[in-house]
């Protein structure tokens, strides 16, 4: 799992950057966030990331402030920026790449590749598998083993940071010790969809949807999961097959 920090003071910019990066190939857990040149350099001694998601301009200084007072730079370094002017300060960093704003999905997949290049990391997604397929169960680590799920039993799935919590029938909670992407490609042969950055859901398992502007559904174990405005379109088309 690759660690990564976002050093950016718009909230809005954090949580898309959060998404892009939840939705990604690449196993990586964002271990925090911040928006000023002091917390940064604080979060990145204490924390180690591997990578550092850097916006140039902070509510108290540059970006590049941060990197003068880290003593020994032994992460990665993505540029953030709302304007091209800083490419060469960022190349004297040896940023790995430079991404403008608003950031593109494309875009930072390119850097994601050149970030996978450079740690020589593989996609997990690769080492996760269905396990007998034939009883249609799923093989999920834990912290005391592997255990094999009935995939019917799934009724929802939630990120929690670096893990997973699967909620089964019979009111059973199961945490994973992987990410929750690992498992969106896996399991939506299997009626799974992904409806928020942090949840996803078995259509098996969906009792009733409630509009709003990205509303919420009610699962057969009553719990209540919110649609994100992002995932809506894709959940109703989803529906509209039902």
């Amino acid at each position: 799992m690759i660690k990564a920090l976002i050093v950016e003071d718009d909230p809005m910019s954090v949580e898309l950057l959060r998404d892009f990066l939840e939705d990604s190939n690449l196993d990586i857990a964002v271990v925090g966030h911040c928006g000023t040149v002091g917390s940064a350099i604080n979060k990145i001694n204490r924390l180690n990331p591997q990578i550092v998601f850097l916006d140039v301009e902070l509510s108290d200084g540059s970006g590049f402030d941060v990197l003068k007072e880290i003593e020994t730079i032994n992460f990665e370094i993505i540029v953030i920026t709302s304007h091209d002017k800083y490419a060469m300060e960022a190349v004297k960093y040896s940023a790995l790449d430079y991404l403008i704003k608003p950031i593109k999905s494309g875009d930072l997949n390119t850097a994601l590749k050149k970030i996978q290049r450079r740690l020589g990391v593989k996609s997990p997604k690769a080492s996760v598998k269905v396990q007998n397929k034939l009883a249609n169960k799923i093989a999920v680590p834990t912290f005391e083993g592997l255990l094999f799920i009935p995939i019917e039993e799934v009724i929802r799935i939630q990120s929690d940071r670096n893990y997973t919590d699967f909620y089964l029938t019979a009111k059973r909670k199961v945490v994973v010790t992987r990410s929750l992407k690992n498992y969106e490609e896996l399991l939506g042969e299997f009626g799974f969809i992904r409806i928020h950055h942090s949840h996803m859901i078995n259509m098996n398992h969906l009792v009733k949807y409630i509009k709003g502007v990205g509303g919420y559904v009610i699962m057969s174990d009553q719990s209540k999961v919110d649609v994100s405005r992002r995932k809506k379109e894709d959940f109703m088309e989803q529906l509209s097959k039902a």
